[in-house]
């Protein structure tokens, strides 16, 4: 006999593609892990905010349950940009152990560099019509299968769009700390915040009346909760970091700040960025990618949370 859980999703459709759906019972059996799930979106070239609403469903960690749950501030203030402190490095502690493994962030960093062959790509297109119908053991197992083909292909003469390391660290992660995230928010989503940023061997930002930056590997969640603020949001402050060029800028925020602030970047800072990945926690690409993002060859929304605005 079904659950009431089993019974609601067995009747839950979930739009995977334009005129393709599935049932969320029958998803939640093709994608059992965070890293399928997101081979999956990648597959049916599901936009943000749908991939992050598919990956709650089924993996309810505290960043998807934050980028659920809203609340967050969706408009800008109009304060006026005055003295700008300098940033304040934060020195290493004598030994750090790297944070726990993270399915959600180590899975999200890793799909980053993904791109699907030609061949793999035409099997999931024709099977967008027929996932409810696929049988248990063997519908689990599809998905699974095509990612790991996909991972083992020959690349000869198959162009993959990667990101390049360079031999001095050059990515950065931007955690925004101010009060509109809300101290809950903060803690809650600082882990997955931390190991991802380890992940990626990136530098750590946070951001609210000041800006806190710690090398790569220099940090642990206790320095991020004990230096943050959680008071303004002050973007402009992140000017020196933009000085300097970087790969990839990862951004995780709400919407909030002045539109001074990026007035001010754009006129203090000088730097370059390949990539810009932005983290939401409401239904619109953050304002701190917007601030860091023009300075960028390219911004793209990873995940996207809820609320009342509707992306356009």
């Amino acid at each position: 006999m079904l659950t009431s859980q089993e019974l609601r999703d067995s009747l839950t459709l979930f739009e995977i593609a334009p005129g393709k759906k599935a049932s969320m019972q029958t998803l939640a059996t093709l994608l059992p892990d965070v890293e399928t799930t997101l081979f999956f979106g990648k597959a049916y070239k599901m936009p943000a905010d749908r991939l992050t609403k598919l990956l709650y469903h089924l993996f309810r960690t505290p960043l998807l349950a934050a980028l659920q749950e809203g609340g967050h501030s969706e408009e800008l203030q109009d304060y006026i940009v005055d003295i700008v402190p300098d940033i304040r490095e934060m020195a290493p502690n004598a030994f750090i152990q790297a944070p726990p493994r993270m399915e959600l962030t180590d899975a999200l960093w890793e799909s980053i560099d993904v791109t699907i062959a030609r061949s793999i790509q035409d099997v999931a297109d024709n099977l967008g019509d027929v996932l409810n119908s696929l049988p248990g053991k063997t519908g689990t197992m599809v998905f699974k299968t095509l990612h790991t083909l996909n991972k083992r292909r020959p690349t000869i003469g198959d162009f993959k769009a990667r990101i390049h390391h360079a031999p001095v660290p050059n990515q950065l992660v931007i955690f925004d700390v101010s009060g509109s995230m809300t101290e809950s928010t903060v803690r809650a989503i600082a882990p997955e915040v931390v190991a991802l940023s380890y992940k990626a061997n990136a530098s750590l930002a946070i951001v609210s009346d000041t800006t806190r930056v710690w090398d790569p590997g220099t940090f642990t969640v206790d320095d991020v909760l004990r230096e943050a603020e959680y008071m303004g949001t002050h973007y402009e402050t992140l000017a020196p970091l933009m000085r300097r060029d970087w790969g990839t800028v990862i951004t995780i925020a709400d919407y909030d700040s002045s539109p001074e602030a990026k007035t001010h970047l754009r006129e203090n800072a000088f730097g370059k960025i390949g990539q810009v990945l932005d983290l939401s926690l409401v239904n619109r690409p953050t304002y701190l990618a917007e601030c860091v993002g023009q300075f960028a060859d390219k911004v793209t929304p990873l995940l996207v949370g809820s609320s009342s605005y509707v992306l356009g």
